[in-house]
């Protein structure tokens, strides 16, 4: 089932964050890939008020898959600010062609209350805002800052609804000209993202390059006319497939398979260890072993399991619309692992049409019908908790023997989901009909977009080195 196979453009971080000092009133930037294809364009706009001032900042990217017609998708986030700079409102408001939806923070004191608005409805979270918490990921710290020591510090992200640890330090790999820095986001002591910039004399960002799946894309300052000039779509899918090493055989995909990485300009992470995936880092790289058993899996303690059970706004399983698919399913009482399966098989009659751009929390997918691995997998964790299954989303790549647009024998981006099912975690992938030893989780979520998209990035830090399928001797 190659066609539900994702389009990660989640991680395309073009546009810093809010911006609480620039005194520029308009600014256009270009967004394209490391070969000069564009993706599309950005703006930043900002205006006085009354009582402090406005800032407007857009981006749009016009994206293709396939044969199917291009697919522009929007971003407009409006911040209001005090008169001190400090920022009091701040709403996205996202469109991919054909749905919209609406993210809403109000700051007040020392909380920050965020309410998504999406077709299925709404979502409210309330964030505690410790003492110190930035808002402009760390631009005003930049500015005159040498980069001889690091920067560390919390910055609130609305779309993901939490306050994260944010570190800013100079980049192993410098271009000429300027500072590179490399940005690094943290939920606990989890990376959940990174980008590099680089920055003038005066500590301005003049560049800020996310990588994703090889591809790097650079959003870089322009001139209005270059900025809004024409061009194609951007053949999304073709350049993330990355080629694989060797060509696996089904039998080995169904066995235990060792890979082993390094790490691209000495940047190290530490992929997740799963039920099916062991993880051995060393000084020079990770080694990862995967097959049905070859993982610990995630923590199975009570706490863990709650949190694994709960409604987010990705994870809507107390929707009517997840429960009343869910519901014939439940009251069959199978076992857990029996459940997922037919969990499974429900969800592939709700989703019928194919998407791969944009993400789409469970409750929107199903109104739609639509989307790719990343909605197939959010669709049935939501499924599996509103059957009261502790489910997370794993999200990295996952190998294709077949020919998908014009390529066979590679590793493309993918979504699964991970399931509590009779005492273990377990891997249930709907979008491929079964878990092998070719899906490598580089990220573990709650499907929200910020984990689905770090894994893009992650994907972009390994630096293959081998692949191997592991055999075990026969007894004499």
């Amino acid at each position: 089932m190659l066609r539900r196979l994702p389009l990660l453009i989640l991680a395309i971080a073009a546009l810093p964050g809010a911006r609480q000092a620039d005194p520029a009133p308009q600014g256009w930037y270009v967004i394209a890939d490391d070969a000069g294809a564009v993706l599309g364009h950005a703006s930043t706009a900002s205006r006085a008020l009354p009582e402090g001032r406005e800032t407007v900042e857009l981006r749009e990217l016009r994206l293709a898959d396939g044969e199917r017609p291009s697919t522009t998708l929007t971003d407009t986030t409006t911040t209001s600010f005090d008169r001190s700079g400090r920022p009091l409102l701040i709403v996205t408001e996202s469109r991919d062609g054909r749905t919209i939806s609406r993210t809403e923070t109000r700051i007040a004191g020392a909380s920050a209350t965020i309410t998504r608005q999406s077709e299925s409805g709404r979502h409210v979270t309330r964030v505690a805002l410790p003492t110190g918490t930035r808002f402009d990921n760390g631009e005003g710290l930049m500015r005159g800052w040498t980069g001889d020591a690091p920067l560390a510090f919390l910055n609130l992200n609305s779309a993901a609804g939490l306050v994260e640890r944010v570190t800013i330090e100079r980049a192993p790999t410098q271009r000429p000209g300027t500072l590179t820095v490399l940005r690094k986001r943290y939920e606990g002591t989890e990376l959940r993202g990174i980008v590099r910039l680089d920055l003038d004399a005066s500590g301005r960002i003049v560049a800020a390059i996310q990588p994703m799946f090889g591809v790097a894309v650079t959003t870089r300052p322009a001139d209005r006319d270059t900025a809004l000039r024409p061009h194609p779509p951007y053949r999304l899918l073709r350049n993330v497939i990355a080629k694989s090493p060797v060509r696996i055989g089904p039998a080995a995909a169904q066995g235990h398979i060792r890979y082993r990485f390094g790490f691209i300009d000495g940047i190290a992470f530490a992929p997740p260890a799963t039920g099916e995936q062991r993880v051995t880092l060393d000084a020079t790289g990770v080694t990862l072993d995967i097959c049905t058993s070859c993982g610990l899996g995630l923590p199975g303690d009570p706490a863990t399991l709650a949190d694994a059970r709960r409604a987010t706004a990705w994870l809507q399983h107390d929707h009517p619309r997840v429960i009343a698919l869910a519901r014939p399913v439940i009251r069959r009482q199978l076992s857990k692992a029996r459940t997922m399966e037919e969990l499974a098989v429900r969800a592939r009659t709700a989703m019928h049409k194919i998407d791969f751009t944009g993400h789409r929390s469970a409750a929107d997918a199903l109104a739609s019908g639509a989307g790719d691995c990343t909605e197939d997998a959010v669709v049935l964790a939501a499924l599996g908790r509103a059957a009261g299954i502790p489910t997370r989303v794993a999200s990295g790549l996952v190998y294709s023997r077949e020919r998908y647009h014009g390529v066979s024998n590679v590793f493309m981006p993918h979504s699964w989901t991970l399931a509590y099912v009779d005492g273990a975690w377990r891997s249930f992938d709907m979008s491929l009909d079964g878990f092998d030893a070719t899906h490598i989780a580089l990220t573990i979520g709650d499907g929200d977009a910020r984990s689905i998209a770090a894994a893009g990035q992650f994907a972009s830090l390994l630096d293959w080195q081998s692949l191997a399928e592991v055999r075990t001797r026969a007894s004499p």
